[in-house]
């Protein structure tokens, strides 16, 4: 029961951290008195670099576009469907909802 409640508030908290983006723009640099445009983003979750014109996920269900203004992330999952009968986890590594019914002390995928 304890592990059936843990999986609620853990889903419900998910389900209320969705559907956002961060913006980054580029700092300019001076290297001997002139300006110089960045050529590259740095993931702000792990520090990866990344090339203008990339695109990339993250580990935390993020989608990056690094360009010449900046970096944009966006979360790869979105609002949250009620599915009659069945309750709402979120799955981390496929980032996005998976439905489940509890039958029997175990967990049985909604249709």
């Amino acid at each position: 029961m304890k592990i059936l409640l843990s999986l609620t508030a853990l889903s419900l908290t998910l389900a209320l951290c969705q559907g956002y983006c961060m913006l980054s723009q580029h700092k300019v640099e001076i290297k001997d008195g002139k300006p110089v445009l960045p050529t590259e983003c740095t993931d702000p979750m792990n520090g990866s670099k990344h090339p203008l014109s990339s695109k990339w996920n993250t580990p935390n269900c993020m989608e990056c576009v690094c360009n010449e203004k900046g970096m944009l992330c966006c979360s790869r999952h979105f609002d949250l469907v009620e599915r009659q009968g069945c309750k709402a986890m979120f799955h981390p590594i496929k980032c996005e909802y998976v439905y489940y019914k509890l039958g029997y002390d175990r967990y049985i995928p909604c249709p």
